[in-house]
């Protein structure tokens, strides 16, 4: 594109929020859009970039709510092997593509909203960007697990936050025995000349969303020093592994098929029951110790059900994992079951355990089922 056509690309893709250069004396705006510097987000990156190595040679980059594409291009710069944007907004997402095509860099773009995010079809990044971004989700601890589920190495946030001069303190709550701390999250009203197109939600205090980043299950959040400005907050997010293990629930799941076992049987007969298990999850299941059963340790179990439907014995009988099962790995489990010691008709129902945490269908998993007539 010559001069000429990239002025007028510029012109016909307004309003723009991020100042890129574009090189020839050419920026992409030089007004301010909604009340922001002219030059935004320059003063942000001067803050985020102290969290960024320098160089990103061989790494992964994700932009999540990417907007035209200043941090995409930053990451680039700094040498990352590959950087994909996504932003929500369709017009932003153009954006960003002209900018890339201007500057001949090799960025990816894809519309997708942050609720999308599955490391099973993007992968996982070694570094993920989430600039400007939580206080538009109205799913506030979902978004922050999507990004957990992406990020490998470290997530860079940087977000408005309750106002510190404004916000009430922290405190214990000793009300039900477990004593767990409560934190200040403003909810914003939505007004209806509200000048964004994606309204804002949630306005945590910095202790409020250290806690969320931890709970989500990132090991280390630090939040990084913004000078005078006190309404903004860069959190440094950092995990030892790619995926959490079996202790964290929010992200067991499993799918179980039987693949074979008897239908009929004697009075306390032993039975011999072969069961496919998929971690349909995104946390590793832990086999444990056949010493004892520690919290987190995954086993199939079998629970045992009358004729009326009512649980005779929730833990009827269990089997150990041949050794700690990865996300999306599918393996075979041989269990032994003994027999009621009474005729009937009987249902066996076979599901996984987080031990001392949940059973997998009660975090929505499917179960495998066996009708067993006892004669």
């Amino acid at each position: 594109m010559n001069r000429d056509e990239i002025i007028s690309e510029i012109k016909r893709l307004e309003p723009w929020f991020h100042c890129i250069d574009l090189g020839d004396g050419l920026a992409t705006k030089t007004k301010s859009a909604i009340g922001e510097p002219v030059e935004h987000p320059r003063p942000t990156w001067e803050i985020v970039k102290a969290a960024l190595p320098n160089d990103l040679s061989g790494k992964t980059v994700l932009d999540v709510g990417c907007n035209a594409g200043f941090y995409s291009i930053k990451a680039k710069e700094r040498g990352a092997a590959r950087v994909l944007g996504i932003d929500a907004q369709r017009e932003l997402i153009r954006q960003a593509v002209f900018v890339r095509n201007v500057k001949g860099l090799e960025i990816d773009y894809q519309r997708m909203s942050v609720y999308d995010l599955d490391p099973r079809e993007l992968g996982q990044f070694d570094v993920t960007l989430a600039l400007g971004l939580i206080y538009h989700c109205k799913h506030l601890v979902l978004a922050l697990e999507k990004l957990f589920l992406v990020t490998r190495e470290l997530l860079i946030l940087e977000t408005a936050i309750y106002p510190p001069e404004k916000a009430p303190k922290s405190f214990v709550y000793a009300e039900g025995g477990t004593r767990p701390t409560l934190h200040p999250i403003a909810y914003v009203e939505n007004l209806p000349d509200a000048k964004e197109a994606v309204f804002n939600w949630f306005l945590p205090g910095t202790a409020a969303l250290t806690a969320l980043l931890k709970n989500v299950g990132f090991d280390e959040v630090s939040v990084l020093p913004t000078g005078v400005q006190t309404d903004r907050a860069v959190m440094v997010c950092r995990k030892r592994a790619p995926y959490p293990d079996s202790r964290a629930i929010s992200y067991l799941g499993s799918k179980l098929s039987l693949l074979s076992g008897p239908t009929q049987s004697h009075p306390e007969e032993v039975l011999t029951f072969r069961v496919r298990a998929e971690n349909r999850g995104y946390a590793r299941w832990l086999r444990g110790s056949e010493k004892g059963t520690e919290r987190g340790d995954v086993h199939l179990v079998a629970h045992l059900l009358g004729e009326d439907e009512e649980p005779l014995s929730l833990y009827h009988a269990g089997a150990f994992l041949p050794h700690d099962i990865a996300p999306g790995e599918t393996i075979e489990i041989e269990i032994s079951v003994r027999a009621p010691d009474s005729p009937g008709n009987y249902r066996l129902i076979f599901d996984m355990v987080s031990e001392h945490l949940a059973w997998f269908e009660d975090l929505g998993s499917v179960t495998a089922e066996q009708q067993l007539i006892v004669k």
